[in-house]
């Protein structure tokens, strides 16, 4: 049995990019436990529940999007203290900007590389944003 030093919510709706997640924690960050939600009720749910080091946060979602989903993280004191790693397809530099600005801690733009994905999750886990 895997002993997990740390644990990653990914908020994602798509279902090939929630797997090709699962593939690269599995493979790049084998002891970083990844807990998963397809909406953003449902991660905003996990979130209070586990309270997970990092969350990965879509921010084209059917439900809320992922701004209105990190101002509920941000508005809540149990979930406010976690970094929050922006995700999206979405790459002007406009929409990195206003990520920044509704505190995100990171953008990664899809399709993401795996290094920079990977990279960007260790720094945030170590606490080097």
């Amino acid at each position: 049995m895997i002993e997990y030093k740390q644990t990653v919510l990914y908020v994602e709706d798509n279902q090939l990019n929630m797997a090709l997640m699962n593939h690269i924690f599995k493979k790049n960050l084998p002891s970083v436990r990844l807990l998963k939600a397809e909406t953003a009720a449902l991660g905003l749910q996990i979130a209070r529940q586990m309270l997970p080091d990092l969350i990965i946060l879509d921010i084209g979602l059917p439900d809320l999007n992922g701004y209105e989903a990190m101002d509920q993280l941000k508005n809540d004191e149990l979930t406010r203290p976690i970094p929050v790693l922006a995700i999206s397809a979405f790459a002007q530099r406009s929409d990195i900007e206003r990520a920044q600005k509704s505190g995100f801690s990171g953008y990664i733009t899809k399709p993401f590389q795996v290094k920079a994905l990977t990279e960007a999750v260790e720094k945030l886990l170590a606490g080097i944003a």
